[in-house]
Order: C-alpha cells, then sequence, then structure tokens
C-alpha cells in the first residue's frame, strides 16, 4: 500500500515540477506581470493618447501577453501527451510484470506440489510484486497451491491459472483515458504511477488549461466591451482590440486592424477627440474589478501559475513521511522474518572469530600434547 502511494505522489510531484518550470520562470515575464504591464501600457495610453510610441509599446506588451498564453497553453498540451504517452508505457511495464509473475506462481505451484520450497522464485516474486505496486494499486491473495492472486481495481486479472492483460483506450479529443482487462472490463485505477499518470491526464492538466482558457476569455471579453465602444486617432469606427473568435489561451491574438496600424487602438470615447483618454483610462481600471468569481485578474492569475508550486512541496513532504513509513515496515518485517542483514553480518563475524578462537585453543592443546610426548620418550 506505501509503495503505491509513493508511486502515485511521486509520478504526480515530477509532472507538477515540469510545469512549475513552464509558468514560473526567473526572467521576469510571468503571465501575471504580463497581464499588469499590459494594462500598464493603457494607464500611459490614458496619459498621452497621441503618443504613437506609447501605441507601439502597447501593441508589443500585447503581443508578449498572447504568446505568453499560447506558450502555457502548448506546454499543457505537450505535458498531457507525454503523460498518455508514459501511461501506456506503463501499462505495458504492468502486462509484463503480470507474466512474470504468473511463470514464477507455476515454479511455485510446482515445487509446492513436490513437497518441496522453491525459495529463489519466491524472493523474486516478491522483488516481482514490488515493481508492481509502484506502477499501480492492487490487492493480492495467496492461494493454497502457493500461487498468488491479484486484483486489480476490484478485478481479479491474474491467479494460478489465467491472466488478464491490460488494455488503454485514450480519447485526447476529451482527455479521456480507460483501462479494460482484456475481455472488456474497465478497470479503475487509482494508485501508483499509472493512477497518477491517468489522473493528471484526466484531470488536473484539464483543470488547468480551462482555468487558463477561463481567463484569457475573461481578458477578451471584458477588453472588448469596452474598447469597441471608443474611437482611434483617424476614423470613427469601433474595433475590437482581440480578435473575439480567439477567446481561449491558446487562441487569443490581437486584431490585425490594430498591429498594421497602433493609431487605430481607442482611447477615445468621443470620435474625432485625439487628446480625449478617457476610454482607456477605463480599460486600465479593470485591473481592479473582481472579474472572475470576484477576484481581480492578477490574482487570478497568481493562483493558477502558483499551483503548480504549491502541489509539489505538498508532495515532497508527503514522501518524505511514505518513505519513512517504507523504510519502517521493512525493518519490521526483516525482524518477524527473522533475516537482517547487518544483524546476519555481525553473527557471521562473531562465529567466524569463535570459531578461529577454537582452533587457536585446539592448535595449543595439540602442541602441548606433542611436547609431553617429547619428554615422555
Amino acid at each position: 500500500q506505501k509503495r503505491q502511494e509513493f508511486g502515485f505522489m511521486n509520478y504526480k510531484s515530477q509532472v507538477y515540477e515540469r510545469l512549475q518550470a513552464t509558468m514560473t520562470t526567473d526572467s521576469g515575464g510571468d503571465l501575471d506581470v504580463r497581464i499588469s504591464r499590459f494594462f500598464d501600457m493603457f494607464s500611459e495610453l490614458a496619459n498621452d493618447p497621441q503618443d504613437i510610441s506609447v501605441r507601439n509599446s502597447l501593441i508589443s506588451e500585447a503581443q508578449q501577453l498572447t504568446s505568453k498564453f499560447m506558450n502555457i497553453d502548448q506546454s499543457l498540451s505537450d505535458t498531457g501527451e507525454l503523460v498518455a504517452d508514459t501511461a501506456l508505457t506503463t501499462i505495458t511495464d504492468i502486462n509484463n510484470l503480470l507474466r512474470d509473475i504468473q511463470a514464477l506462481n507455476e515454479s511455485v505451484v510446482q515445487s509446492t506440489h513436490r513437497g518441496a520450497v522453491d525459495s529463489t522464485s519466491l524472493d523474486i516474486r516478491v522483488k516481482k510484486l514490488e515493481e508492481l505496486a509502484q506502477l499501480v494499486d492492487f490487492t493480492q491473495m495467496n492461494a493454497n497451491s502457493g500461487a498468488v492472486e491479484i486484483r486489480i481495481g476490484g478485478i481479479r486479472v491474474l491467479d494460478d491459472e489465467h491472466i488478464l492483460e491490460l488494455r488503454s483506450e485514450v480519447s485526447p479529443n476529451d482527455q479521456q483515458f480507460k483501462v479494460r482487462a482484456a475481455g472488456g472490463t474497465i478497470i479503475d485505477i487509482k494508485g501508483g504511477e499509472l493512477g497518477a499518470q491517468i489522473d493528471m491526464y484526466t484531470n488536473n492538466i484539464p483543470d488547468f488549461r480551462s482555468k487558463l482558457d477561463e481567463l484569457a476569455n475573461t481578458l477578451v471579453t471584458e477588453i472588448n466591451s469596452i474598447h469597441s465602444s471608443g474611437f482611434g486617432l483617424n476614423d470613427g469606427v469601433g474595433r475590437d482590440f482581440f480578435v473575439a473568435s480567439g477567446n481561449q489561451a491558446g487562441t487569443i491574438s490581437i486584431n490585425p486592424d490594430l498591429t498594421s496600424n497602433p493609431e487605430n487602438i481607442a482611447a477615445s470615447t468621443i470620435s474625432g477627440e485625439a487628446g480625449n483618454g478617457e476610454l482607456a483610462s477605463q480599460i486600465n481600471e479593470l485591473r481592479n474589478a473582481g472579474l472572475i468569481n470576484g477576484r481581480k485578474l492578477v490574482d487570478q492569475t497568481i493562483e493558477i501559475i502558483s499551483t503548480p508550486g504549491s502541489e509539489v512541496y505538498s508532495l515532497t513532504s508527503q514522501m518524505e513521511t511514505n518513505e519513512a513509513e517504507i523504510a519502517m515496515l521493512q525493518t519490521q518485517q526483516e525482524r518477524q522474518s527473522g533475516v537482517n542483514i547487518d544483524e546476519e553480518l555481525a553473527n557471521m563475524i562473531q562465529f567466524q572469530n569463535a570459531y578461529q578462537g577454537a582452533a587457536r585453543v585446539m592448535q595449543s592443546a595439540r602442541e602441548l600434547y606433542d611436547t609431553l610426548l617429547g619428554i615422555v620418550a
């Protein structure tokens, strides 16, 4: 049980570390910073709406913001694919271990029928079961024949006669990953590395992408709502700031009418008033609005990008406790079985020293006896 828990936590920690490296960097250009700088430029535009350099800088900040959204989304997508591929490999490893354990079962059963004990096969089987525990949550029962029966998710996949190998069904479009036993029965995988891989692929990573999409959609919708009601420097045409259809993290983009001509950025609430920066000021004020569940955009962003790091910290702490428990259980098991490598080595040295001491006593006695015989002769 503890090995299954450790395998689950260890794999999740590895994935969260990868996500943490994506979302937080040392360069100072994380998503929360990009959003703040984006609104800062609208503040500058409100103060000087006719300054072309300010408009160019706003476009530049907007491009870096959209690129950051897309980079994070792509990384989440790539990580999801990597996790799914790893899960497929894990299933192959599980099937290989089940076949190995089945072969060992046969050896143990045959030796039991002969009234002997196949200690080598039993020891190897224990190791194989420990490896399996790292990969998947299972329960085991020992049959009278000497074979071990294994159930995964309540489904018997191995006994002294049969083996049911695992099969995978992956649906990338809806982020589903199902595991079936040969024959078609769906197996509910919970623990071990495979449980972590399935959970990350079907729940954790999609949850990150959903929150990121919500953030991008809110930004696009709220800014377009204000920007489209205002006017640029040259005409009375209302325009969206972002492409309206690009309302997800992976599709967010700036209106080409603005990138090709920054003078079209709306700063004024009145057509023809080039010095009016009221609309740009309204957009800047969005940074303080509770737009997502009553929270500011930057606050919501910080929560999203800091979650992987928090998860890594929590999992690391749990794994340290788990490792200590595993070590304690191993020590108890060794004591109960009467086998402890350190103790056995110490006893062997003690017995060796005693044997050598006895040999020296016998040698001295022999020399004394030979001396006495020499005197008598």
